[in-house]
């Protein structure tokens, strides 16, 4: 009773003054600031990001110093010192520093994908808490509506004007809009709940209480949009690229390696110095390892069209239903605007036209009816949130 109490406080306190004006939006944007795992995922495109650019130099310079006492065939002592730096071909920084970028970039568009999955996932759920308020709004004045109507049969009761069989009925359709009222109260804390959870572990001030209003695209723009926006797409399509630049990367490291240092050398009295050059050429493995980045290559360059015709069908399919429901909830908008079920009812039983057992099975089909609106209204504005996921 206490939470029931609180849900239409603060129902009430929206539907009155709507002291937030907030949007969709607003929401969302509060959900990306303080969801935890677009915080954990952005700290790791951050790591990697450092990470890749730790590749693009040389390593760091070799030193070496020898001590040699007690040489048999020379007096004196011995010491040996060299510094040398390596050093790959030109080309080898050149590719990896673009490969790199590309790797970046493919940790910064997985990391959208991440986001966007969290955000669609949020924006499903505060359609389905629209959908909720709109249910608990009617609901309340269906539990008056009931609630008078047997306090009206109990006194009609001791009057001797109502039997037995119509205070049941009566008590029936109570009960039966209470227990709808304890369900969507259930309902109604568990949503927030995810809401909340979404967002951090946070509590939500939602100031919202309609649907965000969507512009539909026709078909051919909503396709070469979703082509070109869908962070998937472009994942897979960076991924392609970077693999292809690995291959000339991995190319580039079959090529000679090269050193350059300084060196002396100091024998008793006598010392040497110099520059030192040095060559590694690596022959083991190479063959193997570029047919694996070409193989790789090969992958995601496949695996791009895949999804490309995936993503097409995907939102064909979106799109229809989109469409379907929309027609449907015309139907129910057009029929429920020209109707008043309730007062007509009501009438009729008054004048005593339609007996009591009538009333409420009728009353029961109109609010089922009504309340079939109230579903496919949610289930429209879901379906067009999944099929602008991609703008998200």
């Amino acid at each position: 009773m206490k939470n029931r109490k609180l849900i239409i406080f603060s129902i009430l306190l929206i539907l009155s003054t709507n002291v937030f004006s907030q949007t969709f939006n607003d929401v969302l944007k509060a959900i990306e600031d303080n969801n935890k795992e677009i915080q954990a995922g952005n700290k790791y495109v951050e790591s990697k990001r450092f990470e890749h650019k730790l590749n693009n130099l040389p390593g760091g310079p070799s030193l070496s110093y020898g001590y040699f006492p007690d040489n048999s065939s020379v007096s004196g002592t011995k010491e040996v010192f060299e510094v040398s730096q390596s050093f790959q071909m030109p080309c080898f920084y050149k590719n990896q520093s673009a490969y790199s970028k590309l790797m970046i970039g493919t940790e910064e568009l997985n990391q959208l994908v991440v986001r966007q999955n969290v955000l669609i996932e949020a924006k499903s759920f505060l359609v389905e808490y629209v959908y909720l308020l709109k249910q608990i709004s009617i609901l309340s004045k269906r539990l008056k509506y009931a609630e008078d109507i047997y306090n009206a049969y109990l006194v009609r009761s001791e009057l001797g004007d109502a039997n037995a069989l119509e205070i049941n009925k009566a008590k029936l359709h109570l009960l039966r809009v209470q227990k709808q009222d304890k369900d969507l109260q259930t309902q109604f804390l568990a949503i927030k709940e995810k809401l909340m959870n979404l967002n951090g572990g946070d509590d939500l001030n939602i100031g919202i209480i309609n649907y965000p209003v969507e512009n539909l695209l026709d078909l051919d723009t909503l396709l070469f949009e979703r082509l070109e926006q869908d962070p998937g797409l472009l994942y897979n399509q960076k991924a392609f690229e970077a693999s292809e630049k690995r291959v000339k990367v991995i190319k580039n490291l079959q090529l000679p390696e090269f050193s350059m240092g300084y060196g002396s050398e100091t024998v008793a009295d006598e010392k040497f110095k110099g520059l030192i050059v040095g060559v590694s050429i690596p022959l083991w493995g190479s063959k193997n390892k570029i047919q694996q980045a070409k193989a790789e290559s090969d992958f995601y360059n496949v695996n791009n069209d895949f999804l490309k015709t995936k993503r097409i069908s995907e939102t064909k399919i979106q799109f229809e239903k989109v469409q379907s429901l929309k027609e449907n909830l015309e139907s129910y908008e057009t029929v429920l605007s020209s109707v008043n079920n309730e007062e007509l009812l009501n009438k009729s039983l008054e004048l005593g036209e339609i007996s009591v057992i009538e009333f409420f099975t009728e009353m029961f089909y109109f609010y089922e009816i009504y309340d079939d609106y109230l579903l496919v209204e949610k289930e429209y504005h879901q379906a067009v949130a999944e099929l602008y996921k991609y703008k998200m």
